[in-house]
């Protein structure tokens, strides 16, 4: 593998600019022509619109400057951008052929952001980008907090903060996933560990305001992530502790939640419905097999004027703005072979990330995000969302993990990051290769 090239700060900078817009926060509201209602959903504002295509330039440029690289990106990890691409040609058969077209054109910027960061940074430069960020999001947020409640509280959710979001659940997400990261970098980046653990105290201290359970819950799989592979590299013994008790617990609650399923709801602050999310999935579901190979075009069935759409919110008596799930949304817009396309590459980069923990700290955040990813895909429909940054971040972890699973990948020695898993200390002559070698691994 080559040395990485040289990224000039300013380089950074439009990068950090570009991200920081597809994290849709505050602009969005700023520059909406009217009230959020009270589903949370913004109404989209023209200005906005044309203001995109500087930043889907941008990331062309980018792609331009990564050269090669981008070519092995996208070889190396074509299922996402083959996905994008059914997401355009979807207006072929659209019940919205316009609405489809231009926002499969924003899900494919999105898309080409991730592989732009995966071909142009090392692991390190990359979630170091990512997390300043998400500091600045984050300490606007807390800031808005306080000196804006009018702007940054919610009024459907008396006492919940949603920052610079349309809608508490937002922030509380964001917020869950910036403390992994946060938690992560602390742990590897000691140079800026004492910003990074305060980025993590904010980010926590928000998902607590965001009154969000599934955000509570996404915070504490990140760390609990984090705080397993600390303990496994305590040696075998610690690990296999580790993983009965871990299923000793994973068990327990199986078991708790099959017999009294309205306590452990209940304590999750939810109802039978989960907050009416069930009722829209019933619906849903009907819908996807009256168009299950193709579904109805991307984020058509969604649209203001569709037709399917009005029938659900008759139906379920609330204008719902999604499913409020990442799987039957992929399935509405682009039916079973889009949910194929999708799984194809999500078990490909769980695998992927399995293998790289054993032989980078890189593996340990690519399960962490992953795992949270898929948690939150449950409750939120961010499985191929245009102009987000959480599905740029998605693409960039697994086309990282695509450009390193061709490569040969060296055990760390201890000394300098250790391995995670069983701990294991390498000959002096090995240990010399390896550590010579942890930059093109891109270990952080």
């Amino acid at each position: 593998m080559t040395a990485p090239r040289a990224i000039s700060r300013l380089e950074y900078v439009l990068a950090g600019i570009t991200l920081f817009m597809f994290a849709e926060a505050f602009l969005p509201r700023l520059l909406s022509p009217g009230a959020v209602d009270v589903t949370g959903e913004v109404p989209e504002s023209t200005f906005l619109r044309y203001l995109w295509l500087p930043f889907y330039g941008l990331v062309g440029l980018g792609l331009l400057f990564a050269g090669r690289d981008t070519w092995r990106a996208l070889l190396r990890s074509p299922w996402l951008v083959i996905l994008a691409l059914v997401a355009i040609a979807s207006a072929l058969w659209s019940i919205d052929p316009e609405l489809s077209f231009r926002r499969g054109i924003a899900v494919l910027a999105t898309t080409l952001l991730g592989v732009y960061l995966a071909a142009r940074f090392d692991w390190l430069g990359a979630l170091r980008l990512l997390a300043a960020v998400w500091f600045v999001l984050m300490a606007l947020s807390f800031i808005a907090g306080i000196v804006a409640p009018g702007f940054s509280h919610s009024e459907a959710h008396p006492g919940a903060w949603m920052g610079g979001w349309s809608e508490k659940n937002a922030m509380g997400g964001h917020a869950a996933r910036a403390s992994f990261l946060f938690a992560f970098l602390a742990w590897r980046d000691v140079p800026l560990r004492r910003w990074w653990i305060g980025g993590a105290l904010i980010a926590l201290f928000l998902v607590i305001m965001s009154k969000s359970a599934t955000s509570l819950l996404g915070a504490a799989l990140g760390l609990g992530i984090l705080a397993c592979a600390w303990w496994m590299l305590k040696g075998r013994r610690w690990s296999l502790a580790l993983i009965w008790s871990g299923l000793a617990v994973v068990g327990l609650g199986i078991v708790i939640f099959l017999t009294a399923p309205s306590l452990v709801l209940g304590l999750l602050g939810k109802d039978a419905t989960l907050t009416g999310r069930t009722d829209i999935w019933v619906q849903l579901i009907d819908a996807i097999e009256k168009k299950p190979a193709l579904g109805y075009g991307y984020l058509a069935f969604w649209g203001l004027e569709s037709e399917p759409r009005y029938w659900l919110a008759h139906a379920v008596d609330w204008p719902a703005p999604s499913g409020h799930n990442g799987w039957l949304d992929l399935a509405i817009s682009l039916g079973l072979v889009g949910v194929a396309i999708y799984l194809i590459d999500l078990a490909l980069a769980l695998a992927r990330a399995g293998r790289l923990s054993l032989a980078s700290p890189s593996g340990v955040f690519a399960i962490g995000f992953l795992a949270q990813f898929m948690l939150f895909a449950m409750s939120e429909s961010i499985i191929l969302a245009q102009n987000s940054i959480l599905w740029a971040t998605y693409v960039f972890v697994a086309t990282k993990l695509a450009l390193g699973a061709r490569e040969r990948q060296s055990i760390t020695p201890l000394s300098t990051a250790p391995s995670v898993g069983a701990a294991r200390i390498a000959p002096p002559s090995t240990a010399r290769a390896a550590s010579s070698s942890i930059s093109s691994v891109g270990a952080p």
